[in-house]
């Protein structure tokens, strides 16, 4: 048991470095049996936290759970995997309600007090990137709630290798960016209904027009090629700084 902290903790360390925050270690207590690592750290101005906890909503009976401020306190979603499908508090008596996207429908159930804004936000991209958060471990169970002004992502199972650790955490903070451009007012360039069309655009990176596979900074908006920005990890943009990309859609 001890190992297995030793090297959880490392991961732990490394995800602290990689996102700038600070993790706090597991291992043994005194009378309280073990604690788990936790990882607390800023995305722009808003506090994320890491943790990993003990939950009857898997039938793992664990999960990993990452949580981000939401600025709407009003608002309740729910957006989980039908093959578990428990519902949140709040959404119990709520009929979930459907998408165009047939697969996605076969694979998600979707919850909301604000139906309108709910159907709005989940649009392509957020679908895409759902359907990424499944695929990273356990592929078939996924979590998300907004609730009491947080976004809560979690994952069964208590994940401690790097790669899964770290896709989990990316791609929940690119969920994060794009449900908030579709939560703000007057922001909905990458909306399925009202895509913008880019033409003749360079990649910062490699200097050469992007034909395909088109990616965009969430910070400052740069388009970049997809493997430009996998290879590089950030935005290529002095000064930005940007970690998370959003996808384009394709017409």
């Amino acid at each position: 048991m001890l190992k297995q902290f030793g090297k959880w903790n490392r991961v732990y360390s490394q995800l602290e470095n990689h996102f700038v925050g600070k993790s706090k270690k597991g291992g043994a207590t005194y009378g309280w049996g073990f604690v788990k690592p936790t990882l607390a750290f800023y995305y722009g101005r808003t506090n994320c936290f890491l943790q990993n906890r003990t939950s009857s909503l898997f039938k793992t009976g664990k999960l990993t759970e990452l949580s981000l401020f939401w600025p709407d306190p009003n608002l309740k979603l729910q957006i989980t995997t039908r093959f578990n499908a428990k519902k949140e508090r709040g959404t119990q008596k709520i009929d979930p309600f459907e998408f165009k996207n047939l697969p996605f429908n076969s694979k998600f159930s979707v919850r909301s007090n604000q139906s309108e804004q709910a159907k709005k936000a989940v649009n392509y991209n957020v679908q895409g990137l759902l359907i990424r958060l499944l695929r990273v471990s356990h592929p078939h169970e996924l979590n998300i709630t907004i609730k009491r002004g947080k976004l809560i992502i979690q994952k069964p199972g208590f994940l401690k290798d790097l790669l899964p650790l770290d896709q989990f955490i990316r791609y929940s903070l690119d969920l994060f960016d794009q449900l908030m451009l579709i939560s703000t007012d007057g922001i909905d360039f990458l909306n399925e209904d009202n895509a913008t069309i880019l033409e003749s655009v360079t990649c910062p990176i490699c200097s050469e027009q992007i034909v395909e596979q088109m990616v965009m900074c969430a910070k400052c908006k740069t388009p970049h090629c997809r493997d430009c920005w996998e290879y590089n990890r950030r935005c290529a943009t002095f000064a930005c700084h940007g970690t998370s990309y959003l996808e384009t859609v394709e017409v």
